[in-house]
């Protein structure tokens, strides 16, 4: 799913930022694709945080959740210009085939994840266990 998702979004972008997404893996087939696709383009920033934070979530909790679940101090600062923004945001709607609404929750859902897999990792070298 995650090749797919790049792909869509390369031809509908141009490939205008492949050599700006070299922090892509493709996650494991269980992962949210469209949520990790789209923390990708924020990790590489691509988008504002904004963008793909659900209503129902403030931007002090979304930012909180999105540094708890990446290895980075800050939400990094989109780097497009902000016309651009728009455009790349609708690319990703059209990769993932998901709405605006859905992919928010992806995305919250997919750090969520992340964020517990971390802990766990925290918490297994804490014990030893490695």
């Amino acid at each position: 799913w995650f090749s797919m998702i790049e792909a869509r979004f390369g031809v509908l972008t141009a490939e205008m930022f492949s050599r700006d997404m070299t922090w892509r893996q493709a996650p494991s087939a269980a992962s949210p694709s469209g949520g990790l696709f789209g923390i990708g383009l924020l990790r590489a920033a691509l988008l504002p945080a904004e963008a793909l934070r659900p209503q129902y979530v403030c931007q002090d909790e979304w930012e909180q959740l999105f540094q708890e679940s990446q290895v980075m101090d800050e939400v990094p600062s989109c780097t497009l210009q902000p016309e651009l923004i728009p455009s790349v945001l609708a690319s990703l709607v059209a990769a993932t085939n998901l709405p605006l609404e859905e992919l928010q929750q992806a995305c919250e859902f997919a750090m969520g994840c992340l964020r517990g897999a971390r802990g766990d990792l925290y918490r297994m070298f804490a014990l030893g266990r490695t």
